[in-house]
C-alpha cells in the first residue's frame, strides 16, 4: 500500500511533464478517498471534470508489455478491447490484461469506490459532471 502524500507526490510530479500540461491528463482509480483528494489540492491539483468508471470501461482494458517503462507506475501504451483497439495486429497479439482488473476485483473497487463517493463529491462538488462512458473515447 502506496502512502497518500507519496502518491499526491508521484501524481504530481507526473502532471507537471510538458505532454501533461499541453495535452491534459486523465486520473483513473485516484482519489479513492477524501485525504487523497484534500492531497491532490494542497500540491495544486484541481481537475476540471470528475467522472465515475464503468465496468466494461476498466474490464475492456489491456496493456503493451512492450511500451511500459520499468519501475514506472504510469503504462506507456494501454488500448481497450471496444474503445481503442490497435489496427497493428503484432500490438493485438502482445496486448495482456491487467491482473487487478478482472470483472469481480472492478465490481469489488466499484462497490468500494460508491461507498467513499460522497466524501469525494464534497471536494469537487463545483466541477463534478456526469458523463456517458459508454461510446468511444474521443467522444468522451
Amino acid at each position: 500500500k502506496i502512502p497518500n502524500a507519496l502518491w499526491a507526490n508521484l501524481i504530481q510530479e507526473r502532471l507537471s511533464n510538458v505532454d501533461c500540461i499541453k495535452q491534459g491528463w486523465i486520473l483513473e482509480g485516484f482519489p479513492e478517498n477524501q485525504e487523497q483528494a484534500w492531497m491532490l489540492q494542497s500540491s495544486g491539483i484541481f481537475p476540471r471534470h470528475v467522472d465515475t468508471v464503468l465496468i466494461e470501461r476498466s474490464s475492456g482494458k489491456r496493456l503493451d508489455p512492450l511500451t511500459q517503462v520499468p519501475n514506472h507506475v504510469f503504462p506507456v501504451e494501454v488500448f481497450h478491447t471496444t474503445f481503442n483497439w490497435p489496427s497493428d495486429p503484432l500490438v493485438q497479439q502482445r496486448l495482456v490484461e491487467p491482473e487487478d482488473l478482472s470483472e469481480q476485483e472492478v465490481s469489488r473497487k466499484l462497490l468500494e469506490y460508491h461507498r467513499k463517493f460522497p466524501e469525494i463529491f464534497h471536494i469537487y462538488q463545483k466541477v463534478l459532471k456526469s458523463i456517458n462512458a459508454d461510446q468511444p473515447s474521443v467522444d468522451v
